[in-house]
């Protein structure tokens, strides 16, 4: 068997070859391309030429950026379990945003757990990322994996956002900016019809059947250059989990909020350790960092290989 990442998870066996969250071309043939969730480093143009297997709010969102979805694919759902290319997956909540999934895989006799983005702690619009027991491999995402990266509890968060919301809304008006996929949808969920939203926000927002208002002083933005001028500007995201990063912000008259949509350092740590896997590849962010941080517990743990096999690790 060989797993190895070159912009995108390939995993390869006697049996079926397939790939995961592919965001460049697809390197020869594959049975399928599993999607674990929506957003740009998940998602391309290139899987459109294969058979895609994605939750329908997925699927939903690749309409939303790409204009069309794959004219082959496969929807489900977390709790089902499916066969394709002759290979068994099981699909759970990833906990991240809107429709994301992990994928237990069962390729030649191996289980593989494929998290793509998770969140152990959840949403108001999502449930957390629960472990899953003793898999043979875990690929795990190391996104805030730098023990840096504790996030405050989430109802804090969210009464903060709301804080801010009452303090400056009346007085100049309120833009928020979260990624228009996944923590927008968040946000407008916790304002509801107090929050209008940007035109590119909106667009998912249909799609994902989530309401926001129509006029008003507070407006839910893509990004800070999308604020409307003279208003008070909110950033969500979970960097500001790093007091000097929120400080230099608030340097330049930027609210940081420290709302993330995936696992902190310790949920990392917690979900590895409860799922006690034999094996554990890291990727995306600080994966050295928790890898490193891994095999100090007493985890076989590495960063994914580009091109290497894992057979070795598993004799």
């Amino acid at each position: 068997m060989n797993i190895y990442w070159n912009r995108g998870i390939y995993v390869e066996g006697r049996r079926a070859r397939f790939v995961v969250d592919p965001v460049g071309p697809v390197e020869g043939p594959v049975d399928f391309v599993l999607v674990t969730h929506g957003h740009s480093d998940h998602v391309s143009r290139y899987m459109f030429k294969h058979l895609v297997v994605a939750t329908a709010e997925t699927f939903k969102a690749i309409e939303v950026k790409f204009g069309g979805v794959p004219p082959r694919r496969l929807v489900t759902a977390p709790g089902r379990v499916f066969e394709v290319g002759g290979v068994e997956v099981a699909v759970f909540d990833a906990g991240h945003i809107v429709g994301s999934v992990m994928y237990l895989v069962e390729l030649d006799g191996v289980q593989i757990l494929i998290t793509g983005d998770y969140s152990v702690y959840g949403s108001i619009l999502t449930d957390g990322a629960e472990p899953v027991e003793k898999p043979d491999i875990l690929i795990t995402e190391a996104t805030y994996g730098d023990p840096a990266y504790v996030f405050p509890n989430k109802a804090d968060v969210y009464n903060e956002l709301l804080d801010l919301v009452e303090r400056h809304a009346g007085e100049r008006g309120v833009a928020i900016a979260a990624y228009p996929l996944g923590k927008a949808q968040e946000v407008s969920a916790l304002l509801g019809s107090r929050a209008k939203a940007h035109p590119l926000v909106a667009r998912y927002n249909r799609a994902l059947g989530i309401r926001s208002g129509t006029d008003g002083d507070v407006v839910v933005v893509p990004s800070l250059k999308a604020a409307p001028p003279g208003f008070v500007k909110v950033e969500a995201t979970g960097w500001y989990s790093d007091e000097e990063y929120r400080r230099r912000s608030a340097e330049r008259g930027i609210y940081g909020v420290p709302l993330s949509d995936h696992s902190d350092y310790v949920g990392l740590i917690e979900f590895v350790n409860a799922s006690a896997p034999k094996l554990v590849y890291t990727v995306y962010g600080f994966s050295e960092r928790l890898a490193r941080s891994l095999r100090r517990l007493g985890h076989r743990a590495y960063t994914i290989p580009g091109a290497a096999g894992l057979s070795r690790f598993l004799k």
